[in-house]
């Protein structure tokens, strides 16, 4: 991330790195709201959906495509507390869309399940807003890339 996002980092401001995410036009876009109130267990709201959210023809369930967005965002964000040592990104993902996503929204929550080096294993899970689980991912995060012309 930029030097300003690793110094917010550094000095614990998750409110405003919350607030650079959910600036983001992607984010935006997505209807997704990331909260950081935990930063080891970033959280992320999709409350209202919208007809581009929805999936095949007049299908009343979330698009794969759309939680497979908001799940490689989450996943992610379990990096974010490594800002300050660079870029980070998540370099793996295994998506397994068990059930339907209903159209009366959703939440991801992530968390890392362990580190070995500048590699961080990840999962998250989808919830419908009565907290039932919809969909698991697992994944990889790459921590401490800094910058597009070094190797990763």
């Amino acid at each position: 991330m930029s030097t300003s996002m690793g110094s917010l980092v550094s000095q614990g401001n998750w409110r405003a790195v919350e607030t650079l995410f959910n600036e983001k036009e992607f984010v935006r876009r997505l209807g997704l709201v990331v909260d950081l109130t935990n930063p080891e267990q970033p959280r992320g709201d999709v409350r209202n959906i919208e007809s581009y959210h929805l999936g095949g023809i007049g299908q009343d369930f979330v698009n794969g495509a759309v939680t497979s967005g908001v799940i490689d965002i989450m996943l992610g964000l379990t990096g974010v507390r490594f800002a300050d040592m660079g870029y980070f990104a998540t370099r793996n993902l295994q998506i397994d869309l068990t059930l339907p996503v209903e159209k009366d929204g959703f939440y991801v929550t992530a968390r890392t399940t362990s580190r070995i080096g500048k590699n961080l294993f990840a999962e998250a899970t989808v919830f419908n807003p009565d907290g039932e689980p919809r969909v698991h991912a697992t994944g990889v995060v790459r921590i401490g890339i800094r910058g597009a012309s070094k190797s990763a």
